[in-house]
C-alpha cells in the first residue's frame, strides 16, 4: 500500500522543520510549570507552520499552501515532544 505524496510531504515539511524544534526546546526550557508545555507545543507549530509557509513562498519545496493544516498539527505534536524534553532537561539540571 503506498502512502500518498501529500503525507509525505507534511511528515517532512513537519518532522524535519528547525524552527518546530527550536521553539518547542526553548518553550520547555522556559516553562515553569508542566502544564505549559502544551503553550510551547501550540507556538512550536505555529513556527513550523510560518517556516514550511516561507519554505513553499520562496519555491524550496515542492508543497501547497493548502497542506499547511496538516504541518500545523503534526509540528504540535513534534513540538510537544521537543517541549517536554526542554522542560525535563531543565528541572534536571535545576536538581543538580
Amino acid at each position: 500500500m503506498a502512502v500518498p505524496p501529500e503525507v509525505l510531504d507534511i511528515l517532512l515539511l513537519a518532522l524535519f522543520n528547525p524552527a518546530t524544534l527550536v521553539a518547542g526546546y526553548w518553550f520547555g526550557r522556559n516553562a515553569d510549570q508542566l502544564q505549559k508545555i502544551v503553550v510551547g507545543a501550540f507556538a512550536a507549530g505555529i513556527a513550523g507552520t510560518i517556516f514550511a509557509w516561507g519554505v513553499m513562498r520562496f519555491g524550496q519545496t515542492t508543497g501547497t499552501p493548502k497542506l499547511l493544516s496538516g504541518i500545523f498539527v503534526v509540528s504540535a505534536i513534534a513540538g510537544l515532544g521537543w517541549a517536554s524534553l526542554g522542560f525535563w532537561v531543565r528541572k534536571n539540571r535545576a536538581k543538580e
